[in-house]
This record gives structure tokens, C-alpha cells and sequence, in this order.
């Protein structure tokens, strides 16, 4: 006769796996949290900074344009060019598809600022009255022409 079988020996050994780790509730509550005070500083910094690009004409148009930081680009008007040496301020009309825009601005002006020259301003508009720019750019041109010597 066969001696009886041992199950205990014939069955596999089962592998005994580490109790998992559970992360604490209030250490996931704060990362939550934490990430959503992140994402809430890089919005309200990139509103306070954003700024729309707009033509003389949108401007115009534009209903909402009063309570935000906005650049217009145009050209700037044949005799419209006025400065106030005592407050170094500057006021001007820029022009683009035949709608005109007066501008005044207090600071540096470009070397280039001239009648004639592509200029961009942001600042605020308030519906009425002349656009009160902080910054103005004036674009260089675009064709740079090299002089060649002449042979005499």
C-alpha cells in the first residue's frame, strides 16, 4: 500500500506579497491644492499680462476694449506730430484703412518716430478722447539697402 499523500507538501508555495502603502487622505487633499494654487498664479499672471493686437479699425469696433491693455498698429500722420518739451510728452494721429486714431504718449521716442513710420502703441482707450499709450515702437523698414562704392 502507498502511503497517503501530503497536500500540504504537493501544493505550490503561495508568495506573500507586502501590504501596500496607502498614502495618507489629507496629504492627497493637499497636493490637490497645492496644484490647483499653481494653476490658478499662472493664469491670473498671464490675464494681467495678456494684451490684444489690434488695427485702428477693430479698435473701433471693439466693445470691450476699455478695460484691458490693448496695441494698435498704424501709420503715423503727416503734420499731426506735436510735443510738449515741459512734460516730455508727444500727441499724434496714426492712420490705418483711412481711419484715423489720436494718441498721446509721455516718455522716450524712438530715433525713428517720424510722418510716414509704421508705429505700434499699447496702452489703454477709453471709447472717447485720444489713446493713451505707455509704450511706443516704431518698426524699422523692411528693405535695408547697402551702399556699394562707385568706381570713380
Amino acid at each position: 500500500m502507498q502511503p497517503a499523500l501530503n497536500a500540504s507538501k504537493d501544493e505550490p508555495k503561495k508568495k506573500k506579497t507586502p501590504p501596500r502603502k496607502r498614502i495618507p487622505f489629507s496629504f492627497v487633499l493637499a497636493g490637490i491644492a497645492i496644484l490647483g494654487a499653481i494653476i490658478y498664479l499662472v493664469y491670473a499672471n498671464t490675464q494681467s499680462s495678456a494684451v490684444y493686437y489690434l488695427t485702428v479699425p477693430e479698435l473701433h469696433h471693439c466693445t470691450d476694449c476699455v478695460a484691458r491693455s490693448v496695441r494698435v498698429s498704424g501709420i503715423v500722420q503727416k503734420d499731426s506730430i506735436k510735443r510738449n518739451d515741459q512734460t516730455e510728452s508727444v500727441s499724434f494721429s496714426i492712420a490705418d484703412s483711412n481711419q484715423t486714431l489720436p494718441v498721446t504718449y509721455s516718455g522716450v521716442v524712438p530715433d525713428i518716430f517720424k510722418p510716414g513710420v509704421q508705429v505700434v502703441v499699447e496702452g489703454h482707450y477709453t471709447g472717447s478722447g485720444p489713446f493713451e499709450a505707455q509704450t511706443l515702437l516704431a518698426k524699422c523698414p523692411s528693405k535695408f539697402q547697402s551702399a556699394t562704392p562707385t568706381a570713380k
